[in-house]
């Protein structure tokens, strides 16, 4: 048997191709797959190379795949991609059982193994999901990268940029905040900085989370600022568990555990320090990935083929791979 496995966001797509036992058979990653900034030709154009090329490297054909699981970014949030995506992939692959799920469910089924908790993701945007012991599934924030997803490294940028803007004008004592961003974008007048946000950032979305990385370079240097947007975050984070938790039905008193995915927990003890220690206050236990979100796609690929704990040994298999 063979499965496939996908988690697709809008930074990058990548795909797992892996028999029952785990030997992986292609492992490839693409452009990301939002189909809010693709298009319908966009996205179906990025669908079809994926799995063509995915399938070409195993040397294996539409046919032999038993099962396949795809975790997609704005799934079910634009109209229409509920009946769009499911056609597109019943065409790549026919009468092969396909699953499509947004992109915090293989975050999830990765990170815990499938078992019941809860996944915070955040990355370019932020998105919780959990599922407990019955079943139940919720699924919190992931509405805006440029209006919410709080959080996530976007949100970072964001009150990176707010901070920034009140330093320049005089609002607030300049520190390591107002150094680094000149510095990243190479301005010395600070009114570029409006420039860059209303042409380069707003053809391309993913340029603003990529200044996250400003944020951390300036709490690393001990800015007070920089260290608080991160504390913000841990409280962001934390609330949109805290929403997961309250509509699902884990026993009372029980410490829910929680896993972390998303380029914004690279950051390290800046971000998972205040974390631990706001899941800790509310009855979570924060806890590492198992498996990357890829893998978490792959266990759901094989759910009607395999056992549980078949499935968690081909992930695991599959896991030292990549």
């Amino acid at each position: 048997m063979i499965f496939l496995g996908c988690d697709g966001g809008s930074t990058k797509t990548e795909w797992l191709l892996a028999d029952h036992t785990g030997h992986v058979l292609a492992h490839r990653i693409f452009d990301g797959c939002n189909y809010a900034f693709l298009g319908e030709d966009g996205f179906r154009a990025l669908m079809e190379s994926s799995v063509g090329g995915l399938l070409s490297d195993a040397g294996v054909g539409a046919g032999d795949v038993s099962g396949a699981m795809l975790s997609l970014t704005v799934f079910g949030e634009v109209p229409g991609t509920e009946t769009l995506f499911p056609a597109i992939m019943a065409r790549l692959l026919p009468g092969c059982p396909v699953e499509i799920a947004n992109d915090s469910v293989a975050g999830w089924a990765g990170s815990l193994a499938g078992r019941p908790g809860i996944n915070v993701v955040a990355g370019t945007g932020s998105v919780a999901y959990g599922r407990d012991g019955r079943g139940g599934e919720s699924r919190v924030g992931g509405w805006s990268l440029f209006f919410a997803d709080e959080g996530s490294c976007s949100w970072v940028a964001r009150q990176l940029i707010t901070e920034f803007v009140k330093q320049a004008d005089g609002r607030h004592p300049r520190s390591a905040v107002y150094e680094e961003l000149r510095r990243e974008l190479g301005i010395t007048n600070d009114l570029h900085v409006s420039g860059y946000l209303q042409t380069q950032v707003r053809r391309d979305s993913a340029l603003l989370a990529s200044l996250q990385v400003v944020a951390l370079r300036a709490a690393r240097r001990g800015d007070a600022a920089a260290a608080d947007i991160y504390r913000r975050a841990a409280e962001e984070l934390t609330e949109m568990a805290r929403a997961v938790r309250a509509r699902l039905d884990f026993p009372a008193g029980e410490t829910v555990p929680v896993s972390c995915s998303g380029g914004l927990f690279r950051a390290g003890a800046v971000i998972l320090e205040p974390l631990g220690r706001c899941m800790a206050r509310d009855g979570f236990a924060l806890v590492r990935p198992l498996y990357p979100p890829v893998v978490g796609a792959l266990i759901l690929a094989a759910g009607h083929c395999l056992s549980p704990e078949a499935a968690e040994r081909m992930a695991a298999q599959a896991a030292k791979q990549l």
